[in-house]
């Protein structure tokens, strides 16, 4: 007789009914205006004097040179272990802290750097941050999204595609391979392609 596979399966621990995808978004939201308020509080005078973001550091970057290979080794780096230890803790009870924690502190750090951005450089700047998370912010953010539909989501939710579901049989591994994928191709693309970006943009101002 032919030994049956075992499908293979990750801890989880199950949160309440959340409607998760407007918690997070209502999360995002939150302290992107919190991001706001605190560059606010901060004074115009104190950004123009200690903002990174003025016409003259901002030109030189049109000309600078860039490894893009150590480039990639060192956002791959940095990003993955933020998003290694925030998978992790999804599959345990911490999971909620650390996904909102994560979530957070990239809205509020967003909101803060536009608000930064327009005393410094007006409308030149809002458009440079939004080109400096573009594109790879789409592959990030549904990286962490696979995060979140796995720490809250139920098993009624998982639907996978015709085929995927007779190779992988849990589905939260298929979510959580895909969400290592999704990161993977954002870092590649902050790394050769946002620099070429940001590059033709500065040039043009």
């Amino acid at each position: 007789m032919k030994k049956r596979h075992q499908a293979i399966q990750l801890p989880h621990f199950q949160f309440w009914k959340l409607p998760w995808k407007g918690f997070c978004a209502g999360w995002f939201l939150l302290f992107f205006f919190l991001g706001i308020l605190t560059a606010n509080w901060v004074g115009k005078s104190k950004m123009l004097e200690y903002g990174i973001l003025n016409p003259y550091y901002v030109g030189q970057l049109a000309y600078a040179e860039l490894d893009t290979g150590a480039y990639f080794l060192f956002l791959f780096q940095k990003r993955m272990k933020v998003f290694g230890l925030t998978a992790l803790f999804v599959f345990t009870r911490f999971g909620i802290f650390a996904l909102t924690g994560v979530t957070g502190w990239y809205a509020f750090s967003l909101g803060y750097i536009f608000v930064n951005a327009l005393v410094c450089m007006k409308f030149q700047g809002m458009v440079l941050v939004l080109l400096s998370v573009f594109p790879q912010i789409i592959c990030y953010g549904a990286a962490y999204f696979g995060l979140g539909k796995i720490l809250f989501g139920g098993y009624s939710e998982f639907t996978m595609p015709m085929g995927i579901q007779k190779l992988w049989k849990n589905p939260r591994l298929y979510l959580l391979l895909s969400a290592v994928l999704c990161m993977i191709v954002g870092i590649w693309m902050e790394s050769y392609l946002n620099p070429m970006f940001l590059k033709s943009y500065i040039r043009t101002m």
